[in-house]
């Protein structure tokens, strides 16, 4: 049972690493196993918790060389890309001091340097959009919607190269829900035409989850809704 006394601070451990561009260990923060609570799934299939978001504290970053990626992709890069991020880092590197408790403007500061190396090293188009879409959620949070429109418009750029360039499952994302997701993102730029164009792709597919699908069939009520107003 969650101690509501319990302090944000104490939620949160340092988890061991090793960095896959240095080789030194080093510790990133993390969150408790079972020290948050779940709200909501919202339209973007972003999962809500409280007293702490965990997706603050999706990117993991070294002390030592500064080297940054999101936990999906941190252990996975590949020995071009490490030569790639050694020309690239810089020799003088401090390490960035951080508050044991993130907010979310903290939150973005290290995803935008998960994206600096993810440009460097030249990952994946999916990994580029996942750590966009993630910016733009919170600058959501944070009700900057300039921000939040610019990253959200890179997500949708970046997945639908992917969609073409890469194979399933991407970003841990089956075709179905991967293509929800280009939906939302449609939506979320202003693109309502491609969005409903995607969901009547979606809602016929045989192999559909249920929880899927009544996602689906929510967000089709949510435009034909608007389309109405």
């Amino acid at each position: 049972m969650e101690d509501k006394n319990e302090s944000l601070e104490d939620r949160l451990y340092d988890k061991s690493y090793v960095c896959p561009v240095c080789d030194k260990k080093f510790k990133a923060r993390e969150i408790k196993k079972g020290k948050t609570v779940f709200v909501e799934m919202d339209l973007g299939l972003r999962a809500h918790f409280k007293p702490l978001m965990p997706d603050y504290y999706y990117v993991i970053m070294c002390d030592n060389c500064g080297y940054a990626a999101v936990s999906k992709t941190f252990d996975k890069t590949m020995v071009r890309q490490v030569k790639a991020i050694k020309e690239n880092v810089n020799k003088e590197y401090k390490p960035k001091k951080y508050p044991p408790v993130y907010d979310a403007n903290i939150a973005i500061d290290r995803y935008k340097i998960a994206l600096y190396f993810a440009h460097i090293k030249d990952g994946s188009a999916s990994e580029r959009a996942y750590i966009a879409q993630k910016l733009a959620f919170i600058y959501g949070d944070i009700n900057d919607e300039k921000q939040e429109l610019e990253y959200n418009k890179h997500a949708y750029n970046w997945y639908n190269d992917a969609y073409i360039e890469e194979k399933f499952p991407i970003m841990d994302m089956e075709e179905n829900q991967f293509l929800y997701n280009l939906a939302y993102l449609a939506y979320k730029i202003g693109n309502k035409d491609e969005a409903k164009k995607t969901l009547s792709k979606v809602i016929v597919r045989k192999d559909l989850s249920v929880t899927l699908k009544e996602k689906v069939e929510d967000f089709i009520e949510i435009l034909k809704a608007e389309d109405k107003a």
